[in-house]
């Protein structure tokens, strides 16, 4: 199989997703009427997509979303998000990392043809991992409806807590900083009403023991990957306020699944399992190309 996979080249992740689909089809450097399909991994030069994607019409075209959220209309956050809509409108189908994302994909662009493709994880291995008494909040900030709201329980619950993710631009922590920040930490929280994974965060959490701590939203997009093994909170303020207080006060003796059987779970959630997923669905969708 050939694949033309469009990116815009600044992310390690999404890098290491092409190294891993080019161990199942043969990655081309610009796309051509040899290619079995085309794959956007992220937004960008919406018009040059949409127009590759017409003048090869026998070849499929398909979009990943990573996220996209009730609010991108108030807060665009720089993207052009009308572009993109209309990219996935003329693609053949759109793949998005969790259901939460499919309720938005109809919502703003009425897509209907869609799949889920989970996403991976960047686990690490720590000989350090401890509790050093601290909520850790991985996730940068957006406009989301419970902005504000782990910062005020901490601070109400008097339950020291911590904010900051990965390093970007001159923010965040590095890499090696990240690694300590979550190997130290209590419990991860993904504080959010909705998103599209709620952070692989808290994976590579989970992936050292740790518990993580996740809104019961419609929404939230890292119900699919945990199902019953994230604790929860309705989407409530003092309902999320409850469930903080119950990980603290117990995090020490909290009823938890074994490290090893955690660790076998987060295997499913790795970047070769991502990519053999996103291979079977190519799979599927080039076979009836010509249909």
């Amino acid at each position: 199989m050939k694949l033309f996979i469009y990116h815009t080249g600044h992310t390690g992740y999404v890098h290491s997703i092409i190294e891993a689909l080019a161990e199942f089809v043969e990655v081309r450097s610009s796309p051509d009427a040899e290619c079995d399909a085309f794959l956007s991994l992220q937004m960008g030069h919406h018009a040059e997509l949409i127009h590759l994607c017409r003048s090869f019409p026998h070849i499929k075209f398909i979009t990943y979303v990573w996220d996209c959220y009730d609010w991108i209309w108030e807060h665009g956050r720089g993207y052009d998000w009308k572009g993109y809509g209309e990219l996935c409108q003329v693609s053949d189908e759109v793949w998005v990392p969790s259901q939460s994302q499919v309720l938005r994909l109809k919502q703003h662009w009425g897509i209907e043809k869609y799949d889920i493709v989970k996403c991976y994880a960047q686990y690490f291995d720590s000989d350090n991992v401890r509790d050093d008494d601290y909520v850790c909040n991985p996730l940068r900030e957006i406009p989301d409806n419970h902005l504000g709201w782990i910062e005020k329980a901490c601070q109400e619950l008097e339950i020291p807590y911590q904010h900051g993710g990965r390093k970007k631009g001159e923010t965040g922590r590095t890499w090696d900083e990240y690694k300590d920040f979550i190997s130290g930490a209590s419990f991860i929280v993904c504080p959010w009403y909705e998103a599209s994974t709620g952070g692989m965060s808290l994976l590579e959490g989970y992936n050292l023991g740790k518990e993580v701590l996740i809104c019961n939203s419609p929404y939230m997009g890292a119900k699919d990957y945990f199902g019953d093994r994230a604790n929860y909170y309705e989407p409530i303020y003092n309902d999320f306020k409850r469930m903080l207080q119950i990980l603290w006060s117990q995090r020490y003796s909290f009823p938890s699944k074994p490290l090893e059987d955690k660790k076998e779970f987060c295997q499913e959630f790795t970047v070769e399992k991502m990519a053999e997923r996103m291979y079977n669905k190519l799979c599927r969708i080039t076979s009836s190309k010509n249909t």
